[in-house]
Parts: structure tokens; C-alpha cells; sequence
């Protein structure tokens, strides 16, 4: 029996070599590579707390957000760098301008709204690498999750940007005020167009909505 079995382990060792996986270790290891190396894709269905978070990309999420305001204020200035300021007579400031507080609206709008509904990004989640997804199929967010996860940007409270940060570095799925509201996740791009597991929040890919 021993001389029988050595021969078949000698075959598939070759088969390995040339770069052949055996079917039976393919379909014990259906994985893919996601953001954190190999994901076995059964493994992310069932739950598994040990599998990697998908969301898990709160430092890059920093990074866009800066980039999306410096955009913002490089287009602000362009746009009203002979009238960003009110004077009075004498030609001293007075105040700033408020058509700035629109210019700065409206920019948020196409890039926060318009660009992430279609696309799945903003531009600062572009250079990034990030994409905001559906939370329900890991799909684009269309308007109300675009809109959805904008909305607590416009609240004119001071504090807002201070909680939603500390929701996004301390929450399960890493998501703020604005993501709960629009049913939304930010991942990586490679976890587009799939049910994406968090794990501690769901059971099965968007389970857990709120």
C-alpha cells in the first residue's frame, strides 16, 4: 500500500510544480485576494470573526477627506481670488465673501453627490484608492447613499466633523453618522460589486443595516 501511495504523492507533487492545484484543494480553498491578502470568499459568507474587515481603511478615509478639501480650496481661491474678501471705503476687510459659502456648496454637491453616486468615489477617494459601496450588495450608492452620507457635512455644528471621525476610527464597518444614514461602507476598490462581510456586525453580508 505504501509503495502504491508514494508513486501518487511523487505525481501530485509534480502536477504542483508545473503549477496545477489539485480540484480537491481548490474547492477546500475558494479564495481571492482582497485588501488584506487572501480571502476565502465561503468563509467571509459564513462570518468568520477571524476574516479580514473591508472596511478597515480608516487612515486612507483621512487622506480623501483632506484631498477632497484642499480640491475644494484650490478651486474656492481660483474662482474668487480678486473677491474672497469685502471692503469697506477705506479698503479694509470687512468680512468674506458669502458667495464663497455657495462656490463651496455646490462643489461639495458634485463631488460628495453627483461623482460618488455614479462612480462610487469622490476625487480625494480616487487617488486613495477607496470606494464607497451599497451596503446591501457592495454595489455604487446611487443618490440617497451619496446623499445620504453627505448630509451631516451641511448641519452647521461645529462639532459634527469631530464625531463622525471618531465613529469612523471606532465603530464596527468604521462608519460615521453619514454612512448609517445612506446605508453606505467605504472599502477598498477591490471589494467592489460583492456582499461585503464586517466582522462583529454581521451575520451575513449586509445583515446588519443600521
Amino acid at each position: 500500500m505504501q509503495g502504491t501511495c508514494a508513486p501518487l504523492s511523487e505525481g501530485v507533487q509534480s502536477l504542483r510544480g508545473i503549477g496545477f492545484t489539485p480540484f480537491d484543494e481548490g474547492r477546500r480553498s475558494p479564495g481571492r485576494s482582497g485588501q488584506n491578502g487572501p480571502v476565502n470568499i465561503i468563509d467571509r459568507l459564513r462570518g468568520g470573526a477571524s476574516g479580514p474587515d473591508p472596511t478597515a481603511v480608516s487612515g486612507r478615509r483621512l487622506a480623501a477627506w483632506l484631498l477632497d478639501n484642499l480640491f475644494m480650496a484650490i478651486v474656492i481661491l481660483l474662482v474668487h481670488r480678486s473677491d474672497a474678501v469685502l471692503t469697506n471705503d477705506a479698503g479694509l476687510p470687512t468680512s468674506i465673501n458669502p458667495t464663497i459659502i455657495w462656490t463651496a456648496t455646490v462643489l461639495m454637491v458634485l463631488n460628495q453627490v453627483v461623482l460618488t453616486m455614479v462612480t462610487g468615489f469622490s476625487l480625494g477617494k480616487a487617488v486613495t484608492g477607496l470606494r464607497v459601496v451599497n451596503r446591501r450588495d457592495g454595489g455604487l450608492p446611487g443618490f440617497r447613499g451619496a446623499a445620504g452620507r453627505t448630509l451631516p457635512w451641511v448641519i452647521p455644528v461645529p462639532f459634527i466633523p469631530l464625531v463622525e471621525m471618531g465613529l469612523v476610527l471606532t465603530s464596527r464597518g468604521h462608519r460615521r453618522i453619514g454612512d448609517r444614514i445612506g446605508g453606505t461602507l467605504v472599502v477598498d476598490r477591490g471589494w467592489v460589486g460583492e456582499p461585503v462581510f464586517v466582522p462583529g456586525l454581521d451575520q451575513v453580508p449586509g445583515d446588519d443595516l443600521i
